[in-house]
């Protein structure tokens, strides 16, 4: 009998509310991604670390949707946010006593790479390599 194999998604994409309902649904997909990719241990901890900072980012700074993807690769993951602000994220050293500002230091050293990319329809899409 010939084996029959299952072609899995190689990416999800969704649109997001600008509401912090929109982390938990992120979350949510993303594991789900996760299981259906069978990536799990060090390499999930990192691609969720990533993820809740790019999200919070969109959230703090869009008063809009925004956009997710989610990309398998074979040596990565690569996780996609789309907002419509003009500002440009930056890794920067926190202050020890303070609350914010580690989001993209943290994006920095968990991925293998990240950037920004300008959109043609506007806004930008920020997006981050994970090492599998």
């Amino acid at each position: 009998m010939d084996r029959v194999e299952v072609m899995r998604p190689r990416s999800y994409r969704l649109p997001l509310p600008p509401h912090k309902v929109a982390s938990r649904q992120a979350h949510r997909v993303l594991e789900w991604a996760l299981r259906d990719w069978r990536v799990e241990g060090e390499p999930a901890d990192n691609i969720r670390v990533v993820l809740s900072e790019l999200v919070t980012n969109a959230l703090s700074h869009s008063l809009d949707v925004f956009r997710l993807g989610l990309v398998l690769r074979p040596d990565a993951i690569v996780v996609e946010v789309w907002d419509g602000a003009d500002g440009m994220p930056y890794v920067g050293l926190p202050d020890g006593l303070a609350v914010n500002g580690r989001g993209m230091f943290l994006v920095d050293a968990l991925s293998k790479e990240w950037g920004v990319r300008p959109e043609a329809e506007g806004g930008k899409t920020v997006w981050a390599k994970v090492p599998r």
